[in-house]
């Protein structure tokens, strides 16, 4: 390994890169991107900015937030530099607050590290260049700070950013990139309890995927200071997503339960994965969840049933509880991909309720909407919460289902799964 210092000027030897972006100590605070410019110092188009939202270019490939990939062999020939950027923007932050900040860049055969300095209020940090000299390769070593923001950084390298709307615009500039990466955890303690993915940041794109579950570590679960797991418990839990038609006011269940998975094809366009059977199965945390097609108008409530199998108690002693609502370009599982939004509700308050709607989830016009105040069922009461037909929660629904033992009735939590909402 060799530690290269700033403003120096290094050859490199391979045709195959990663930049990464450590910061020991503080998790996801930092952003990385790329972004490759011709001789004039400009990108010849937006596709030459890669970012959370745009994950790949020629020769450059974004792997998560922290780290890229570069193929020198794959940058087109027109290409004089692949600048590599780190921003604290999305997440509020400066530079000042990510003291531990250091690079790392290796190949097979090479491997350099670097780390920038007097940084202060910057939100933008040019890290490093890849350029090119005659037919070889070289790293800039440049740990710049910006502080005038990522859009007017995107700007001065010629990429186009989305344009407000202002009174004088009597045609307003289609918006060409959206800078806006949604990373919202909402608690008990939230301010405000919603937040909001705009679904048509894909623009049509089929592999962009939209994924609501509950996911939960178990009673007994182990913590370290950092708030990491150390060790799972146990505990079931039954997730159920109620599912309103805006325009019938019929309601459909989707569950884990037998023959009530939900079908991609048909309303509502939901497919549940299967029961989780509880955490730490693979040393890992127990998930229940749903993919979504948000073409449709509607209201999806996420309820949490633990009563006849599971005993009573506070549904927020299962280890976190929490409803993780993603979005993104898929993975190679399928899944949002790790550079999805993320929009993560925490179960709230110790109500020894048998039921909780943590999160309702609306859809309208491409915007989904995420109320994540936690509702409780009346205590020792077995029905299920719904939606009236005008949207609005419901402890207890007119003729709606009513939970029961799964092991008593073939695996079916519930006594109906579908209706038509009430009054």
């Amino acid at each position: 390994m060799v530690e290269v210092p700033k403003g120096s000027k290094t050859d490199l030897t391979d045709n195959g890169y990663t930049v990464r972006i450590t910061t020991p100590g503080v998790s996801g605070i930092v952003d990385i991107a790329a972004v490759l410019v011709a001789a004039d110092g400009k990108v010849r188009s937006d596709d030459d900015f890669v970012f959370f939202n745009n994950p790949t270019s020629a020769g450059v490939t974004l792997l998560s937030d922290d780290s890229v990939s570069i193929d020198l062999r794959g940058v087109p020939a027109d290409i004089e530099r692949v600048v590599v950027t780190a921003s604290t923007e999305a997440q509020g932050k400066q530079f000042k607050d990510v003291p531990t900040l250091a690079v790392d860049i290796h190949s097979a055969a090479q491997t350099l590290t670097f780390t920038p300095d007097g940084l202060s209020t910057e939100t933008v940090l040019q890290v490093v260049a890849l350029y090119r000299r005659g037919a070889s390769w070289r790293l800039d070593a440049i740990g710049q700070g910006y502080s005038q923001g990522l859009a007017a950084f995107a700007t001065e390298h010629g990429i186009d950013v989305d344009a407000p709307t202002t009174p004088e615009s009597i045609t307003p500039t289609p918006p060409q990139i959206s800078l806006d990466k949604i990373r919202v955890a909402l608690t008990k303690d939230s301010k405000d309890r919603t937040a909001r993915i705009d679904l048509r940041k894909s623009q049509g794109d089929p592999n962009w995927v939209l994924t609501v579950g509950l996911e939960w570590d178990g009673r007994g679960a182990k913590y370290g200071r950092d708030g990491r797991v150390h060790k799972y418990g146990t505990g079931d839990l039954d997730v159920y997503f109620f599912c309103r038609n805006e325009i019938t006011d019929d309601y459909v269940v989707i569950s884990g339960d037998k023959g009530h998975q939900g079908d991609l094809k048909t309303w509502p366009h939901i497919h549940h994965y299967g029961d989780s059977k509880g955490p730490g199965h693979g040393n890992k945390p127990a998930v229940e969840q749903v993919r979504v097609l948000p073409q449709e108008n509607g209201d999806l409530l996420v309820n949490i049933y633990q009563s006849v199998d599971n005993g009573g108690g506070a549904l927020d002693t299962f280890g976190r509880p929490r409803v993780a609502i993603r979005y993104g370009r898929a993975g190679t599982d399928g899944l949002p991909g790790p550079d999805a939004d993320e929009i993560l509700v925490y179960v709230g308050n110790s109500k020894n309720s048998f039921w909780a709607s943590v999160a309702h989830i609306d859809v309208q016009d491409g915007v989904l909407t995420v109320d994540g105040e936690t509702r409780y069922s009346r205590v020792g009461s077995e029905k299920m919460p719904g939606l009236d037909k005008n949207g609005k929660w419901s402890r207890t629904p007119k003729g709606g289902p009513t939970g029961r033992s799964k092991k008593r009735n073939r695996g079916l939590g519930l006594d109906k799964y579908s209706g038509k909402c009430a009054d």
